[in-house]
């Protein structure tokens, strides 16, 4: 009877290790100059914001076992503090990557199953996930120019709020200075 248990104990912690989530070597809140000293990736990723910082590496580097081919993540620095990371289909303008449904099924196995239709590849949508530490947002688009923007965000309620609030005074300080330059436009006209 012990041997029987001891089995079942066996082949059910097997199941869970080879159906865990991607070890992404790092915590959302992880200071960017901790992750650097990891050298998981290479240098930061041009961005065009002032103190965000985002660096770029192939899944397959990151998380060999998952056969997330084609994929690429995504760490996200928002004033040198990880809130962010991002799964991201390396799609081209045939959709090849999401066509095999490989990040859907990675969050499927991972974080949760959601309905789709009798033909997964026509799935369009977004689905959330609440767990106590972190929130995943799993996100198959279409874009305008007909390739399947798929991506999975990763991030907690205090790192996804700094976030947020950085992207909110970013597009405020857009719109005045769109507002500014055609007032400027409008008077320099008369």
């Amino acid at each position: 009877m012990k041997i029987i248990i001891k089995s079942v104990l066996i082949f059910s912690l097997s199941i869970v290790c080879s159906y865990s989530a991607c070890n992404f070597k790092v915590k959302l809140g992880t200071k960017k100059a901790d992750f650097e000293k990891l050298e998981i990736t290479g240098p930061s990723l041009p961005s065009e914001y002032e103190n965000f910082n985002f660096y770029g590496v192939l899944a397959d580097d990151i998380c060999p076992s998952e056969n997330l081919n084609e994929v690429a993540i995504e760490y996200k620095f928002l004033n040198d503090e990880l809130v962010a990371i991002n799964l991201i289909a390396l799609n081209d303008y045939r959709n090849q990557v999401s066509e095999k449904l490989t990040l859907m099924n990675y969050f499927k196995r991972n974080y949760g199953d959601f309905e789709t239709p009798n033909n997964p590849q026509s799935y369009i949508g977004v689905e959330v996930v609440e767990n106590v530490n972190e929130f995943i947002v799993y996100q198959r688009l279409l874009n305008e120019d007909a390739t399947i923007d798929e991506q999975i965000y990763i991030s907690n309620t205090e790192q996804d709020n700094k976030l947020m609030e950085y992207v909110k005074n970013l597009e405020e300080q857009q719109l005045k200075e769109e507002q500014w330059n055609w007032t400027k436009y409008y008077f320099l006209s008369l």
